[in-house]
């Protein structure tokens, strides 16, 4: 358990159709295991109160694939996931994370993340929290290619402000909005995530430093693909 450890919540977005990557990119198949269950994975290691994930346009599969999504580090004493169901997934990334803070009504702060961007690091999470641990009035964040993102951990009075947010303008709009608040940390990770069966299969190439995941067996992609 890490030291002095401060009391957040984890909210995990991943409410959308994944139109590019035509399927259910949250169940692809990652190192073996759900693309979704690597994010998750990675938010335990900061040891959160609790971990919600937002769902919508594949909520009922991620309901049926959640015993993997659970899949526990032997390392860490885990409370289950809370998989909320967003049927305005529509509206886009903006209302699902409203919809999700909706749920994290208290005084914790909240880490946010996406459930597509598995080169994210338990270091580069650790890394975050530290940095926001020294400066816990401010949102640390993820700075990566001349830009801020995801993700962030917001303290707790900056809830109302992600409670407005609205269509496509998400977490990273209020970043750049209150960059006097923001406490960048370096996070070259960040700017990748899976959008195309392309990505999964260039990025997995560098998670395994050259080797190569076939995505023909995908039973969750080949199951969703229409």
């Amino acid at each position: 358990m890490m030291a002095d450890k401060i009391t957040m919540d984890c909210l995990i977005l991943a409410a959308g159709n994944a139109s590019r990557f035509g399927g259910c990119k949250q169940l692809a198949d990652w190192q073996g295991r759900p693309l979704l269950a690597t994010s998750i994975a990675t938010a335990r290691t900061l040891e959160p109160a609790q971990i919600f994930v937002v769902g919508g346009a594949f909520y009922p599969q991620l309901l049926q694939a959640q015993p993997e999504l659970e899949a526990k580090s032997k390392r860490f004493t885990d409370r289950p996931i809370e998989l909320l169901e967003f049927p305005a997934w529509k509206l886009g990334v903006g209302n699902s994370l409203a919809f999700g803070i909706k749920h994290l009504q208290n005084s914790n702060p909240v880490l946010v993340l996406l459930g597509d961007q598995p080169l994210i690091s338990a270091q580069d999470l650790r890394n975050l929290y530290r940095a926001w641990c020294k400066n816990p009035g401010k949102i640390a964040c993820a700075s990566f290619a001349n830009t801020l993102g995801v993700p962030a951990i917001f303290p707790a009075h900056f809830k109302a402000r992600l409670y407005e947010c609205r269509g496509d303008r998400g977490a990273k709009n209020l970043l750049l909005r209150y960059t006097n608040q923001v406490v960048p940390v370096a996070m070259p990770s960040a700017e990748f995530d899976i959008d195309t069966p392309a990505d999964l299969t260039t990025y997995l190439k560098k998670s395994f430093r050259g080797s190569h995941l076939s995505l023909s067996n995908n039973k969750y992609l080949k199951a969703t693909i229409k």
